[in-house]
């Protein structure tokens, strides 16, 4: 669906090549790569940012090949100086089962390349803060902006949104709209573009937690029938936990008393792990938020992209959401890095082609947590003993160890795909300036 837009006396016209909605790391990132290929970006979002801790905090799980991009987009120094969880282990269990699959980084010695963790547990606003302080300068950020009316355009005409921001009504005229503002994407919904999944029936269950021996730089995933409990190294020496739950049972330990939680914690997360990390010895809030499975059923139409959770929402076993959104930036970017993108970014060829190109990535990711997920939830006779005898062989296969860390760690993925040069240091202004010189100069060939 289009929404034509009732031009205002009092609005401003502003001419941009691409509009991205939503300032969340995808987008922030994507923003940075895009300008630094000298297009003129602009970045809404209806949210003012905050980069301050929360409680419980708000984690996430990065891995080796998103720390590789990261790094070119050159905020990664920023990241780990906040503070970062390394994962430099993996210790995979069903509780009260034979059987269990450990990788480790150093096993990765006889691959390309060696890497010092499999993945990162970053908080939040640790990551959105440096990528904005980035994107001062290269990038026009609306924020707080509402949206009031949005043209989408066709292959002919660009594509416009009015905005609200400070008081004053805005139009955002651009060659390309893209859509990184998150599972219920509003720009998503505006373009008519449906999704295709299911509710789980289950709830994330989040909270911090410290334990008696502390975590060692190791990631535990505790496998159950109702869905997986993951104990996630924080830079602290704590743990950040989610654990998948039924909506009765989430409702009910979200608010059991302190100590009663913190047994039943210990309990699901079974003796293979309590053994290592010792006693829980203190919890942090407990905040609950409903898992699902949503694809959207195109990522790309004629001046329209949809990247991170707009495009796809997966569930969080093995923590590869926001890798998945991450690639999406890097491979748009990509594609956008063409000479016939310099002369109309949002072609319909090209959007078919960054759709091609995410379709398989997101498919093989969303097919794996799914896999995984639905492996565990088998309660059928003697299926059991089928997983018991399932994570000894994978344990003692070297293929298969090699594949489970190569997909933990993204080196296989990043390897696929073309990586940003990292941004260029000095007078932005002048890079700036010059950068547009040169797209000029390309779209006039």
């Amino acid at each position: 669906m289009t929404r034509k837009k009732s031009q205002s006396v009092s609005s401003s016209k502003l001419e941009f090549d691409q509009i991205i909605v939503g300032a969340g790391a995808v987008g922030s990132a994507l923003a940075l790569q895009l300008s630094d290929l000298g297009y003129r970006v602009a970045v809404i979002d209806s949210q003012t940012p905050h980069y301050q801790s929360s409680d419980p905090e708000r984690m996430i799980a990065l891995s080796y090949g998103s720390r590789c991009y990261l790094e070119a987009l050159g905020v990664w120094q920023d990241v780990e100086d906040a503070g970062i969880g390394l994962i430099r282990h993996i210790h995979v269990t069903e509780p009260g089962n034979a059987g269990l699959v450990t990788m480790d980084a150093a096993d990765t010695k006889d691959m390309a390349e060696e890497i010092d963790a499999l993945g990162y547990v970053v908080e939040m606003g640790h990551l959105l803060k440096p990528l904005h302080e980035r994107m001062k300068g290269r990038v026009t950020l609306f924020c707080p902006a509402s949206i009031r009316e949005l043209d989408f355009g066709d292959a002919e005409r660009q594509a416009e949104v009015q905005i609200s921001h400070e008081g004053k009504s805005i139009v955002l005229q651009g060659s390309l709209l893209i859509g990184a503002d998150g599972t219920n994407s509003q720009i998503r919904r505006m373009a008519g573009i449906g999704t295709k999944g299911w509710d789980y029936n289950r709830f994330g269950l989040v909270l911090s937690a410290s334990c008696e021996h502390g975590h060692d730089s190791v990631a535990y995933e505790c496998f159950r029938k109702s869905g997986p409990l993951a104990f996630l190294p924080m830079a602290d020496d704590r743990f950040s936990i989610v654990w998948a739950l039924a909506p009765a049972e989430a409702t009910r330990l979200s608010t059991m008393p302190e100590l009663l939680f913190t047994k039943k914690l210990e309990k699901a997360a079974g003796s293979d792990v309590i053994d290592r990390i010792g006693s829980i010895t203190a919890i942090g809030k407990r905040f609950c938020f409903p898992l699902e499975l949503t694809i959207a059923e195109r990522y790309a139409k004629p001046r329209l992209a949809l990247v991170g959770n707009a495009a796809h929402t997966i569930h969080p076993v093995a923590g590869q959401g926001m890798n998945l959104g991450l690639r999406d930036a890097a491979v748009l970017a990509e594609v956008l890095s063409t000479e016939l993108a310099f002369s109309d970014p949002g072609a319909p060829i090209l959007m078919q082609a960054y759709a091609e190109k995410r379709r398989l990535d997101v498919m093989a990711v969303s097919g794996f947590t799914e896999s995984l997920t639905n492996l565990f939830g088998i309660s059928l006779p003697g299926a059991k003993k089928v997983r018991s005898h399932a994570l000894e062989t994978m344990q003692k296969i070297p293929s298969i160890r090699t594949l489970l860390l190569r997909q933990a760690a993204g080196i296989g993925r990043r390897k696929s795909m073309k990586m940003p040069a990292k941004l260029p240091e000095g007078n932005i202004k002048k890079q700036t300036e010059k950068q547009a010189e040169n797209r000029v100069g390309r779209r006039t060939v």
